[in-house]
């Protein structure tokens, strides 16, 4: 099985686990105000770890470990930096814990301010207290798996996040008829730290140790410094753009975070699974191929990564947005959670998975420059990426779309940031591979023309049948629907010309690229 395989079949595993919770949260409390206060306050901190966890600091530590792997072979200045970025990640956090902790009000107020309802309020600021906390195991998680990766071991590192998951799911399932929304809070803490203890021995077994070290001044440590700070104010961009959608929903009437935040649940299955698995290992290897200046290789790794973000996010995009209603329905649709908040949220989720492609090419193309030790180019398209989001959003939530607006907010904000970086990176290949991309993305597109249509053929015929929830002949329905419409892009695909299968293997041959860094 290939390393984008393996990747994506246990990341597949946690986000159907990630629905699994989400559905447990919606039978509790359906998307009513504490769903929508929990959504939200949780949100928080899983946004700020990718600042100081798995975002900002691995993309500045693979490359610089890499290159510390191939000009020393005895892995000794590896081994120095691991332990300098533990102490580092305990130099920043345990202080922005605390300061969490004590000005929790403050940070409600600003993030999460509810229309100043000061029960939502109160609650918020409890929740947000435990929940930050989160942040010091999940960091170290994210080192763990950045040394792995780097060192081509994917299983580990892609198994430990549904601990996580299994921890939350199992935390609300005792505990929430007795301690309500609260029952969530021990299997956040549970679920950060089960990841490091899961990766500690495959750590050790490669040579590496988590004591922290105080040796910030050694030039893989300079390094990776250097490159944190333009990573971070990348993924500040990032992080802040995402929390003022969060922060924007609050202000909607009710429902509006609870039916964004289960969207973007679905919407994130074929994001991790099949974009974020290309990028766990495709950027390793570009990094590589540039630490040795191989540029005709990190440049034709570049263009297969793109062909597989599009072989394989353009069909998902597609069936999530025609999907929406009956996948939410099955999944989340008992309880609390009524037929109306089926439609809301798959309203959301069908304008949500028109962006999903473009996300992926953005994402993607951000690692290249990433791997070519280019932080500038990323960090101010990432601006006119969260600008475009912003006005897009505020000016359409004003409307009667609402909460769609912020969707159509994002899919604008991935369109100008992906065409954007993808005219940067062009500027090192020759515009004859652009026109073979183009190519296709055109055949990809004409490949999908038959599943939509029948899917409308399919509607026409069974009319909505998820309606009532999960039953088992909606089931049943969904499977076979499901795997129909599968086959079909399947069988179109190679109508066009496209075997999917042939772009998970590294290519051996290189396109003619020019050498530039």
């Amino acid at each position: 099985m290939s390393d984008t395989a393996i990747v994506g079949v246990a990341t597949f595993a946690s986000r159907l686990l990630g629905f699994a919770r989400s559905a447990v949260v919606s039978a509790f409390f359906g998307q009513g105000w504490k769903a929508d206060v929990l959504n939200a306050v949780f949100t928080i901190p899983m946004n700020l770890r990718k600042l100081v966890a798995e975002g900002a600091l691995s993309t500045a530590f693979i490359p610089v470990l890499s290159r510390s792997l191939e000009a020393d072979a005895s892995g000794a200045r590896a081994r120095l930096l691991v332990r300098a970025l533990f102490m580092l990640q305990l130099v920043v956090l345990l202080p922005l814990v605390v300061a969490g902790i004590v000005f929790a009000p403050a940070v409600i107020a600003v993030l999460a301010p509810f229309g100043g309802v000061s029960e939502k309020q109160a609650l918020a600021i409890d929740l947000f207290r435990w929940f930050i906390v989160f942040l010091i195991p999940v960091s170290w998680s994210a080192v763990m798996m950045g040394v792995e990766n780097t060192h081509q071991k994917f299983a580990i590192p892609a198994i430990s996040p549904i601990l996580f998951s299994v921890a939350v799911i199992a935390s609300l399932l005792l505990w929430a008829p007795t301690m309500d929304v609260y029952a969530q809070i021990p299997g956040v803490l549970v679920g950060g730290l089960l990841p490091v203890l899961l990766q500690w021995f495959p750590l050790r077994r490669l040579g590496y140790s988590a004591k922290p070290l105080l040796r910030f001044w050694i030039p893989e440590m300079r390094e990776t410094l250097r490159k944190w700070g333009p990573a971070l104010m990348i993924s500040g961009i990032s992080l802040l753009n995402q929390q003022i959608s969060m922060t924007l929903a609050t202000t909607l009437p009710e429902g509006s975070v609870s039916s964004l935040a289960n969207a973007i649940v679905f919407w994130q299955l074929p994001a991790g699974v099949l974009s974020a698995s290309v990028i766990t290992v495709y950027f390793p290897r570009m990094s590589r191929q540039v630490a040795g200046r191989d540029w005709d290789a990190a440049s034709a790794t570049m263009v297969q990564g793109l062909e597989l973000q599009a072989v394989l996010l353009l069909p998902a995009g597609l069936l999530l947005s025609l999907f929406a209603e009956p996948l939410i329905g099955l999944a989340l649709q008992r309880g609390a959670f009524t037929y109306e908040n089926t439609v809301l949220a798959a309203r959301v989720l069908s304008w949500l998975a028109w962006g999903l492609f473009l996300s992926g090419v953005f994402n993607f193309l951000q690692r290249f420059f990433y791997a070519k030790g280019d932080f500038r180019a990323p960090f101010r398209v990432s601006i006119v990426w969260a600008v475009t989001d912003v006005l897009v959003s505020v000016t359409l939530m004003l409307t009667p779309l609402g909460v769609l607006g912020l969707a159509a907010g994002s899919v604008a904000g991935f369109l100008v940031g992906a065409v954007t970086l993808l005219v940067l990176a062009w500027k090192s290949l020759p515009w004859r591979r652009l026109g073979e991309l183009g190519w296709f993305l055109l055949r990809v597109a004409l490949a999908l023309t038959p599943v939509t249509l029948a899917w409308f053929v399919a509607l026409g015929t069974t009319g909505k049948w998820w309606v009532a929830g999960l039953t088992w002949p909606a089931a049943g329905l969904l499977v076979a629907e499901g795997l129909s419409a599968l086959v079909i892009v399947f069988l179109s695909l190679l109508a066009v010309g496209i075997q999917p299968w042939r772009l998970f293997r590294p290519r051996l041959e290189t396109p003619e690229v020019s050498h530039e860094a």
